[in-house]
């Protein structure tokens, strides 16, 4: 058996975050990624492992196959499984939200319930390299800083993500290695979407100018992680610092005397602080 379709950074995750394994909740769609994910899980001795398919009701049929098909694969192998399911399209047009959006939060909601409900020590997902790599692009030309370009991580809170440094045909070398069958969300073919243009049309002449793009970007990405969580901690300590006791403010001059960017992280932790949030601020 190759390396490849061993996933060796895969196991070697596992190994460092859950030495003693646990009891686990994967969330599977039916795609190529995630069941690779749940027989990769499913090897790991001391691993309790849960299965947790969300149907987004977005795709009609098709969707109901999926669910369908994830249902037979797990009974056939005894693995337990959580089924979810939402009105995907409703929950956008009622909150204004994007239908990606909209997903998105109907899926996490569903996990984390799902995961609090039973007792789980951590969520798996499946995004991996080329996800990764889809996301920094995205986020790159929308304008960030070293945070957005970090892109997924490979950890928040209880939720983990194994294969984020494992690109796709690597996947599907461990797929065929172990054969281990999926569906495929036609969705993914059509270019009507941002993703799906950077997927089909720019990550394909990126590997033209660099066959290891893509592994090259998640380099980068673990890089621009840590740099970017080292910067937040020295901000927040200049923040305890600096900040006056009545409220959450810190002098000028105290922002004036440390380099720019940290000056910059140190504002922008400060305007969380006091608005309760970070999500939406801009520069």
């Amino acid at each position: 058996m190759t390396m490849t379709s061993e996933l060796i950074s895969a196991r070697t995750f596992l190994q460092k975050h859950f030495p003693t394994g646990g009891k686990v909740l994967c969330a599977v769609s039916g795609g190529l990624d995630s069941m690779c994910l749940l027989d990769l899980l499913c090897r790991q001795r001391d691993f309790s492992v849960t299965a947790a398919h969300f149907n987004h009701q977005l795709r009609g049929e098709a969707a109901d196959r999926d669910e369908a098909f994830v249902r037979g694969w797990c009974a056939a192998r005894g693995i337990p499984l959580a089924v979810g399911r939402g009105d995907t399209r409703g929950l956008a047009q009622r909150e204004g939200r994007t239908i990606e959006e909209a997903a998105r939060m109907l899926r996490y909601a569903f996990l984390e319930e799902t995961a609090k409900s039973g007792g789980f020590d951590a969520i798996f997902t499946a995004h991996h390299a080329d996800d990764n790599a889809e996301t920094m692009l995205l986020n790159l030309i929308r304008g960030t800083g070293s945070a957005g370009l970090a892109g997924i991580p490979q950890i928040r809170g209880r939720i983990y993500r194994p294969l984020l440094r494992i690109g796709r045909e690597q996947l599907v070398g461990y797929a065929a290695a172990h054969g281990v069958p999926h569906v495929e969300d036609e969705t993914n073919e059509l270019d009507d979407a941002a993703r799906n243009i950077l997927r089909h049309k720019v990550l394909p002449v990126l590997r033209q100018l660099n066959g290891r793009a893509v592994e090259n970007m998640s380099a980068a990405a673990g890089i621009l992680s840590r740099e970017n969580e080292g910067m937040e901690r020295l901000a927040a300590g200049l923040l305890e610092r600096a900040a006056a006791e009545e409220d959450v403010s810190v002098s000028c001059r105290v922002l004036l005397d440390v380099p720019p960017a940290l000056a910059e992280r140190t504002v922008m932790q400060m305007l969380a602080a006091a608005a309760g949030r970070r999500k939406d601020f801009t520069a």
